[in-house]
């Protein structure tokens, strides 16, 4: 862009409503059981429960917490949901909720306080009616089908055929336990536990707003009295280990080019805007990367570790991997080759700084991940609370067994960036995980989508980068004859996707973007595939002399090359939330011709609707414009907006009452109104919109089928339509505002137009959507509406969250091919009138 702008930040243009959705959530119906047989029945189970219960309780033991209690299985009827609601309140605790076949069974804590609680929901199901002639607590009880005591693996929520075959065998396990108002902290009933059992005890956990996360070693056999034990145990998973299989690439020696680049670099010393790179290390000795970072920015979660590996040509079998220079030196100056070839001066207004999170030699032991991930960075927001910071990570681990679904390293992510403890929201870049297996016989297309997106990529609140890739040129003499294995353009070979996550009803689109993760070369004959260096990026190695270049690719290069973008937009805003640094990059996104070209084709198979699914979950919004998210311009304006809004209310204040909706903000935008007008009818004009915001993770997995069980809260935006009244806009998005519209009789004007639509672009916390029409449409678009729907912070009043103000980002862009139309001075001018009338 010849004419650089910075965006426009317009604050206060919002007014406040009170709000109720117009959506109404229908209960599905239960069916009628033979009232008397199945009560009977039920309270017959119920008691053989509670004696076998005793019967196992012959020899008490102490129990290690105040409260006990029995675990039950629930199991529903075929194709009925079981209320969940309803089995976790003051007289259940739901533990978690699985499928078998197309059964419904949750696992359920009673307290020993409220055993009588369910045999008097039965007594009153069999005697007592409704207003309406039913029987009371009928969809409760009529939707289960039978009740059983539980057993230890009626708290495992992996796939079932990991659960360890041998009894005798000691594994790692993650136990996810209740926090309850007791004396004892998490640490010491985990210390307890781990005494009663004989087993060993890790000495990292998590903790999250209600739950708390051990990792104990222990066996099957011992592990069975653990429900006996203590009366906060919610559920059970296997404990992952990370791969520590880097990319090592033979690269030429370039020093001469080294010490050339680094005598062009001149660093902002003044900057307190970082690229934190959770990796191996960085070796900050390197020429280039020690015009960038020092040893007073790197830390290792380990005291004991080197904070980098030293490469020693003597010994080549010492521990040595570079990987977290790679990235460093990608995130610092982007791709190397550009930088060498510079002649000119590289500003930079970052730094970089390291934290080590991966051990010199072997695996980490299967340490809790989110622990190792948010305590490294910790200690580095220790040692320079100044620093706003860009988290990059390119360390992932095989999905869940059922992938997609959160785990303890993507919630503590997901908590971390959230920052409600203490109040600091944090930006992580994560790249979406590399497929190692690629075959020569298979299209670039498929195998993307059957490689699934790797652990913690799927973090609501992170910025997921998947690869594409416009390497094709290969002038290697070792590979002549071969070919580029993806087009230019296209996604790259050993990308991963969502489009086959095994929860993906209420997961959100990932990846959000995608970044150049260079390419790889096919064999003349079809049969062989090479991640040649040709088609990689250049970057530094992590040694200190001899070679001090290596190539690297996939979504590891990727996700280094977004953080650096997204270093470039805090430095240069830094008045920017991290959720509006996120919004950006997105905001900024294309597909490319290519992306277009596979978009067409999915349409000839599939829905439109499927289609934009399908692209959203293998490439996401595109490739992010550094351009185009940095600056706005005569013609192409954007337009932001940082604001909060309290989601929940509870009516009259009364304990007992559920909160409710609360209220949304009506965004009435300085508009080009006047501008637009004088272009031609013909002209098609872009608008995009993009709401960025944060949610606080609810992990534990009682039951994924719920739309509103992981996220604390969602909000939803809308845009008046070409031809429809202010009050009709109001009303079709809000209950309330039917009042003051007399004869509502639906949505007035047309919704065509936009690219994904109103029901596509609202999985995750990262809703964006493009509309494309005339100027005289467009002229009428100026109003638009941020509005809540539910999340657990209003399921779960307990936790007294319904109170919270949340923040979120709002951001508008008017594109007009016509780079000769001025809609940014128009726009600009309408702000400072509207400030001068303020004043």
């Amino acid at each position: 862009m010849a004419d650089r702008k910075p965006h426009l930040l317009v604050n206060g243009v919002g007014s406040r409503e009170d709000f109720q959705s117009r959506s109404r959530g229908r209960s599905p119906e239960v069916a009628l059981q033979d009232r008397h047989q199945h009560g009977t029945a039920l309270a017959q189970q119920y008691a053989n429960v509670l004696a076998r219960h005793e019967a196992r309780q012959a020899e008490p033991l102490v129990p290690i917490t105040d409260e006990t209690g029995v675990y039950v299985e629930v199991v529903g009827f075929s194709g009925i949901e079981l209320p969940l609601e309803k089995l976790d309140n003051r007289d259940f605790k739901l533990c978690s909720c699985r499928k078998q076949g197309d059964h419904e069974v949750a696992t359920v804590f009673i307290p020993e306080s409220r055993r009588d609680a369910f045999n008097q929901k039965l007594h009153w199901y069999l005697t007592k009616d409704t207003d309406k002639g039913m029987p009371r607590n009928q969809a409760f009880i009529d939707s289960i089908a039978e009740i059983k005591l539980a057993d230890l693996r009626s708290f495992w929520t992996d796939a079932q055929e990991l659960f360890p075959e041998a009894a005798d065998q000691p594994v790692w396990w993650e136990l996810w336990l209740k926090k309850r108002a007791t004396d004892l902290s998490a640490s010491e009933v985990a210390a307890q536990l781990a005494e009663r059992l004989d087993a060993e005890l890790s000495n990292t956990s998590l903790s999250f707003f209600d739950s708390f996360v051990i990792l104990i070693k222990a066996s099957v056999d011992q592990l069975k009295s653990a429900p006996e034990l203590i009366a906060n145990l919610e559920e059970l998973r296997r404990a992952k280990q990370t791969p520590n299989a880097f990319i090592s690439m033979p690269a030429k020696e370039q020093h001469e080019w080294a010490d050339e680049l680094a005598d062009r670099i001149r660093l902002d010393e003044s900057t307190t805007t970082a690229i934190t790179v959770l990796d191996t290390g960085v070796n900050f000795h390197h020429p280039l990367l020690s015009q960038v970072i020092t040893q007073q920015v790197a830390q290792a979660w380990e005291s004991s570790w080197p904070l980098y590996d030293d490469y020693q040509p003597t010994y080549p079998l010492a521990p040595y991997n570079d990987h977290g220079s790679r990235q460093a030196g990608l995130a610092a100056l982007g791709e190397l080759d550009e930088s060498l070839l510079a002649t000119h001066e590289i500003w930079l207004a970052y730094r970089i700084e390291s934290g080590r999170i991966l051990p010199p030699a072997g695996n980490n032991d299967p340490e809790l991940y989110g622990a190792i991930t948010v305590g490294t960075a910790a200690k580095l927001e220790i040692d320079n609370p100044e620093f706003s910071r860009v988290y990059s990570l390119a360390v992932t681990s095989p999905a869940e067994s059922i992938s997609g679904q959160p785990s303890s390293w993507s919630a503590e992510i997901d908590q971390f960036a959230f920052g409600l403890e203490d109040d600091l929201q944090r930006l992580f870049v994560i790249s979406a995980g590399n497929n190692q297996s690629l075959y020569a016989t298979v299209d670039v297309w498929d195998q993307v989508h059957l490689a699934d997106i790797e652990d913690p990529a799927q973090a609501w609140n992170a910025l997921t980068v998947g690869a594409y890739t416009e390497k094709t040129t290969n002038d290697d003499p070792s590979f002549v004859g071969w070919a580029p294995f993806a087009k230019p353009g296209d996604v790259a070979p050993a990308s991963r996707s969502s489009v086959n996550w095994g929860w993906q009803k209420q997961a959100p689109y990932k990846p959000d973007v995608v970044a150049e993760g260079g390419n790889r070369l096919l064999s003349p004959d079809g049969t062989e595939v090479s991640d040649a260096d040709v088609v990689s990026l250049l970057t530094t190695s992590g040694r200190t002399s001899g070679q001090l270049f290596e190539t690297t690719k996939d979504t590891s290069a990727a996700c280094a090359l977004v953080s650096r973008q997204a270093a470039l937009l805090m430095a240069e805003y830094p008045d920017y939330w991290p959720e509006t640094i996120r919004g950006l990059i997105v905001h900024s996104a294309e597909w490319t011709p290519r992306m277009w070209e596979r978009f067409d084709l999915l349409n000839k198979s599939q829905t439109p609707s499927n289609a934009a699914k399908t692209m959203l979950r293998c490439v996401g919004h595109g490739v992010p414009s550094l351009e185009r998210a940095r600056y706005s311009a005569n013609n192409a304006l954007t337009l932001i907006v940082q604001d909060t809004l309290q989601p929940f209310k509870k009516p009259s204040g009364k304990a007992s009452d559920d909160p409710k909706l609360n209220e949304m903000q009506l965004y009435q935008l300085p508009w080009p109104v006047e501008e637009l007008r004088t272009l031609p009818p013909e002209l098609d004009i872009k608008l995009r919109v993009t709401l960025s915001y944060f949610i606080e993770p609810n992990p534990g997995r009682r039951g994924y089928r719920q739309r509103y069980s992981y996220q604390s809260h969602g909000l939803r935006f809308n845009v008046i339509r070409p031809s429809q009244s202010l009050e009709n806009f109001r009303a079709a998005i809000n209950r309330v505002a039917n009042e003051s519209v007399e004869g509502y009789q639906g949505v007035e004007g047309d919704s065509s137009g936009w690219l994904l639509g109103s029901q596509i672009r609202t999985r995750g916390s990262l809703h964006s959507d493009t509309w494309t029409g005339s100027a005289a449409d467009l002229a009428n678009m100026h109003t638009l509406a941020v509005y809540p729907v539910g999340g657990w912070w209003k399921y779960r009043a307990g936790e007294e969250r319904w109170q919270n103000r949340v923040r979120f980002s709002l951001i508008v862009s008017i594109d007009v091919p016509d780079s000769e139309v001025d809609i940014y001075s128009e726009v600009e001018n309408l702000i400072e009138a509207s400030v001068q009338v303020e004043t």
